[in-house]
């Protein structure tokens, strides 16, 4: 057996960076492709992944070329770069060292987020007359996230820390993958055909794009829409957003935030109930005092007072009425006497009896006034009016008028007469 020489890590790791470095290609080269997992430390070194369809290489660039951009690289950007390919002796990973970056555009996936982003805004799916109010105190929570993940954990813990009386039910899921977002609509529509539930967690922990991509699903929006419980999503990082942020009914920027705001600790609970409490002292007090003041209104001296005050202004307005009453008459009944008294003086002046004080007479028979001569014959009796009385004749004989003597029409024919 051929002895052979022993190498530490570090020699094995150096000898691969001094291979690494020796290639000509290797040692400046330009590499296209999508910004994946950026992270911009407080150093001013951006750690990230370029990454394509099939792989994916880890990025250094530190803050002396980071200073040099001329834009704020994101996720999603589609860049490229130009460095050197090397080691980090340290975790025998190689790397590709950025000295200089250029924006080629936005990334597939990117691009597919804005236009379904687009189409559901569209659609109304982030309207927010669709958001449901969130119950206070709700007794059972569906929780839909892996069961081995980090959001998982980071529930429970915020659970544990706050002493809740709510009941956690667990759908688990596979959060990413090509799967994912079947099962994760199976766990949304199985809550909801439960009568149990009152409010649904959506959880994941943080990743890239392409980790998050479940959630970035046109099913998935879908199924959070549909929901007839409130949904709460804490996806991934505070900085990540997904499609299923714009639909659920409250968005949290972790799923630890997302249990902060649903799972309701006893302090807070008792606050609430203390809230409650002096709301229904607040409104009991109230109600007493009203009904107090109510019955004092009712007692026999504040009735009588009240009523005494009615009749005085109903006697008033009954005086005002009579006077009106009143005035209304006399003023009607002057203006009758007036016209009474005119048509008396015509009726005066038109009267026949001053005519027959003016010598004038009327005959008449027993049924009727004579109004001509041919009206009687002699032997007839008849009846003279004068204005002084009466005198009884009998016709004697009655003369025709002649042409020398016409008679009036107006006036009863003359005749000569006997008592």
């Amino acid at each position: 057996m051929l002895k052979m020489r022993s190498f530490s890590v570090t020699e094995v790791n150096q000898y691969i960076k001094r291979i690494l470095s020796a290639d000509p290609i290797l040692r400046q080269m330009i590499v296209e492709g999508e910004i994946s997992n950026l992270t911009k430390h407080r150093s001013g070194h951006y750690y990230f992944s370029l990454k394509d369809d099939q792989s994916k290489m880890s990025c250094v660039m530190f803050a002396n070329q980071v200073a040099t951009l001329a834009f704020s690289p994101e996720n999603g950007d589609k860049i490229a770069v130009k460095g050197q390919i090397s080691v980090y002796e340290k975790d025998g990973r190689y790397q590709l060292y950025v000295y200089d970056m250029e924006k080629k555009g936005l990334g597939a996936l990117h691009v597919a987020f804005e236009k379904l982003k687009k189409e559901l805004a569209a659609e109304g799916y982030f309207d927010s007359k669709y958001k449901q109010p969130l119950p206070a105190y709700p007794a059972r929570i569906g929780i839909v996230t892996s069961p081995t993940g980090a959001a998982i954990r980071d529930i429970i813990a915020v659970y544990n820390r706050r002493s809740p009386l709510s009941e956690l039910i667990i759908y688990p899921v596979r959060v990413q993958g090509a799967f994912s977002k079947d099962e994760i609509c199976e766990a949304l529509d199985y809550f909801n055909r439960r009568d149990d539930i009152e409010l649904i967690i959506l959880a994941r922990g943080g990743g890239s794009i392409e980790e998050l991509w479940s959630f970035n699903e046109r099913a998935v929006a879908e199924a959070v829409f549909r929901s007839k419980i409130p949904v709460v999503t804490g996806i991934g990082h505070e900085i990540d957003f997904t499609i299923a942020d714009f639909v659920a009914d409250m968005r949290a920027a972790t799923p630890s935030a997302a249990a902060e705001i649903v799972i309701k600790s006893k302090a807070e609970i008792r606050m609430g109930l203390d809230r409650l409490m002096t709301q229904m002292v607040y409104s009991a007090e109230t109600q007493i005092e009203s009904s107090d003041t109510r019955l004092k209104n009712l007692s026999p001296v504040s009735m009588a007072r009240r009523y005494r005050m009615q009749i005085e202004h109903q006697h008033e307005v009954l005086s005002t009425v009579r006077q009106q009453m009143t005035g209304h008459m006399e003023r009607t009944l002057k203006h009758d006497f007036e016209r009474l008294g005119h048509m008396g003086q015509t009726l005066h002046a038109l009267s026949p009896f001053n005519t027959l004080k003016r010598g004038y007479a009327v005959v008449t028979t027993a049924q009727h006034a004579v109004q001509s001569a041919d009206d009687i014959k002699a032997g007839d009796a008849i009846i003279i009016k004068m204005h002084d009385g009466n005198i009884n004749a009998t016709v004697n004989a009655v003369e025709t008028a002649t042409n020398d003597f016409q008679t009036d029409n107006n006036h009863p024919a003359a005749v000569s007469f006997k008592d």
